[in-house]
């Protein structure tokens, strides 16, 4: 859960890179959708995507660890004030200690979001509906508690459960120089059920997002602060089993645009408090009670951004990170880098490519993992054009 965590938590740095290059290479060149006859109609975006994720650590019990998922979603913006999305995602896992790969061959997202206040509140609803539900071996139920309570590179908790509920509210408030956003976000995961007739019910979240913005003459300042509160795991009759450590994350960003070129630097820290006991569990060989899995994290990161033309925009990110427990006994350490390229394609459209490496090690475990993103949205601009960030709601 940690790992999938500081993906979402990054993207939140690395997306606005990529927007402010794309938006001060328009400023120099022109919109790139200036140009374009705009047609009658609702725009719309139809948005494909394929990612894989590969663990080919020393080790590793069964076959190899790996996740693949496919989705096809659709968004559709009835008017300037209101947004309605509908995806497909096909996904499987195997994670480290899985005997056989846990997949859920269809799930339905649905998502919709609204601006109540103009240029100040905005709330968003959705959620996912297994069409097929998740598969799994009995045997495979301690693998998966781990994968979903300890650290590990893979895989993402969104790939085992993903979000049944997502609700959130959000205000933003600028100024000349300042904007200020604050949300709350409550999240409920889907059931599991591994062991026939006993679902399982990860811990529900509320979330407490903050971010302030200044822009100076020379650069953009960004400060980032999440609150992450757990309630309990549960079982099928909802009886309390375990109680998830809260999560708080703070970063600061650093972002500079020169001509084609952006860069952005930054520090951050995740810190995850202690979990609760386990204070009922089944006569198994369930994970130690008294043992705290936590990993606490500081890192810095690195992005360079660069858009040689209007047609063509380059990324390369680097995160490296260190490790820590709470005792402090076994520190570690992980290093994540990638690049990818942006394509414009028929005056409107995107295309992008994403390739990652991941190395670390941590508790005398040391792991690499490779990754591979592709994705495509044809946009239909219709009455107005369409911002980049429409196209990653299809994320967990």
């Amino acid at each position: 859960m940690m790992h999938g965590l500081t993906r979402s938590f990054f993207s939140i740095a690395v997306l606005p890179a990529f927007a402010w290059v794309s938006a001060a290479s328009a400023n120099t060149r022109g919109s790139d959708t200036a140009d374009i006859a705009q047609e009658k109609g609702l725009p719309w975006i139809a948005h494909s995507s394929a990612e894989a994720f590969f663990l080919p650590s020393p080790g590793s019990s069964g076959g190899l660890p790996y996740q693949v998922s496919l989705y096809q979603g659709f968004t559709i913006q009835s008017l300037s004030f209101a947004w309605f999305h509908l995806g497909l995602r096909s996904r499987e896992t195997m994670a480290p200690g899985f005997g056989s790969p846990y997949r859920q061959p269809a799930s339905i997202k649905l998502g919709a979001g609204a601006e109540v206040v103009r240029d100040f509140l905005f709330v968003t609803l959705g959620g996912n509906v297994p069409v097929l539900g998740g598969e799994g071996e009995t045997a495979d139920t301690l693998a998966y508690y781990r994968a979903m309570n300890g650290y590990n590179p893979m895989p993402q908790p969104s790939l085992l459960s993903p979000r049944a509920l997502h609700a959130g509210a959000y205000a933003r408030h600028g100024g000349d120089n300042w904007t200020l956003l604050g949300g709350i976000g409550y999240s409920r995961s889907a059931r599991v059920e591994l062991v026939p007739d006993k679902p399982f019910f990860p811990a529900a979240y509320v979330e407490f997002m903050a971010r302030a913005i200044r822009q100076t003459k020379r650069a953009r300042h960004r400060w980032d602060l999440k609150l992450t509160l757990y309630g309990e795991e549960g079982s099928g009759e909802r009886i309390p089993a375990h109680d998830e450590g809260d999560l708080l994350q703070f970063r600061y960003g650093y972002i500079k645009s020169t001509g084609r070129v952006g860069r952005q630097a930054g520090l951050g820290l995740a810190a995850k408090l202690p979990d609760a006991n386990r204070r009922l569990r089944m006569a198994s060989e369930l994970v130690s009670p008294g043992r705290d899995e936590n990993i606490q994290r500081a890192y810095a990161e690195f992005v360079l951004a660069w858009a040689p033309n209007p047609d063509f925009l380059w990324r390369f990110h680097l995160l490296p990170k260190a490790l820590l427990t709470w005792d402090m006994r076994e520190p570690g350490h992980e290093i994540e880098g990638g690049v990818s390229v942006g394509v414009k394609a028929w005056e409107a459209h995107r295309a992008r490519w994403t390739g990652n490496i991941l190395y670390g090690a941590i508790e005398g475990r040391t792991y690499i993992g490779l990754g591979m993103r592709a994705e495509f949205s044809f946009r239909h601009l219709g009455f107005q054009g369409l911002q980049d960030a429409a196209e990653t709601v299809e994320g967990e």
